[in-house]
């Protein structure tokens, strides 16, 4: 199921003058992937010989509390070095307070949802992945759109980057129908705009509560999710034959709704990475596509 899928790095190769845009998201699509592979690979024991799982997260464990020692020692050391040079440390507040780790914040958050310390940390790479994937899409496409469009207001939301900034693109660009099958054809999942606006909506919920509610969702927030979810599930059962596809996003979405119900929260996973990143690569491929098909005719 490619939208969910992980395993593809690879993009399609662009040519010289075509689509120039392209070329510059690539730059940054390629930083980010490779980033984010080679760090969470790191937590991965699959990736190491001669260790199992439970070995690694007890080496994890370990690593994380040598956080806090070694903050201890910091502390204790402070003094003595700026003696060492001199200089006169006075009363440091924090001496006389009662203080406590993040490292300490941080296990017991993983506790609450069943993770390893090992896991925790892959959940908050994708977390961090998932906001770098979609931030240079939505930038993509706003400057496109500004550059190609020149609208008075340059001010642009986020909810807006599909319904607004992609239209227009495609619209003034006289690529709408070849965008679209472009994109089903890329995707095997999502068929027109109006089920890729469906599923921007998702995205663009989980990107403001993770940057404005600290990942927390209400009861309006829970609502929404619930509300955009059906809807795009709507969009793929009304205009997509791939009926495995669509039972497998169900699934993935029914368990996210489960997860914002029963904690408040959505633990940012690989699934959720994997839609984000595979989302921008189709959009930015299937425009690329069309400015060549379109300068070839010319």
């Amino acid at each position: 199921m490619i939208l969910l899928q992980s395993g593809f790095v690879d993009v399609l190769k662009p040519k010289k003058g075509v689509f120039s845009y392209y070329e510059l998201f690539l730059v940054q699509y390629s930083l980010i992937t490779v980033t984010a592979i080679m760090s969470q690979g790191s937590f991965d024991s699959e990736n190491f010989e001669n260790i199992n799982e439970e070995d690694f997260d007890k080496n994890i464990d370990e690593l994380i509390k040598s956080i806090s020692l070694g903050a201890v020692k910091k502390r204790q050391i402070y003094p003595l070095l700026c003696f060492s040079m001199g200089v006169d440390p006075g009363e440091t507040v924090q001496e006389t307070e009662e203080r406590v780790f993040a490292t300490d914040f941080f296990t017991e958050n993983a506790k609450k949802y069943s993770l390893s310390n090992r896991e925790m940390i892959l959940r908050g790479l994708n977390l961090s992945a998932f906001l770098n994937y979609f931030f240079l899409l939505e930038d993509s496409l706003k400057k496109i759109y500004i550059d190609l469009i020149k609208p008075t207001n340059k001010f642009i939301k986020g909810s807006e980057v599909i319904d607004v900034c992609l239209r227009e693109i495609i619209s003034m660009s006289d690529v709408y129908d070849c965008f679209e099958k472009e994109l089903h054809k890329r995707s095997k999942v999502i068929p027109n705009i109006k089920s890729l606006s469906a599923l921007w909506g998702i995205l663009n919920l989980i990107r403001n509560q993770i940057t404005h509610a600290n990942g927390f969702y209400d009861k309006t927030a829970k609502k929404s999710f619930y509300r955009r979810s059906e809807d795009f599930l709507k969009q793929l059962r009304e205009n997509s034959d791939c009926v495995l596809s669509i039972s497998e996003i169900s699934n993935s979405f029914l368990r996210y709704e489960n997860q914002i119900n029963s904690d408040g929260f959505l633990i940012i996973d690989d699934e959720i990475e994997n839609i984000i990143r595979n989302i921008s690569v189709f959009v930015m491929e299937s425009l690329y596509v069309c400015n060549l098909l379109k300068k070839n005719k010319s």
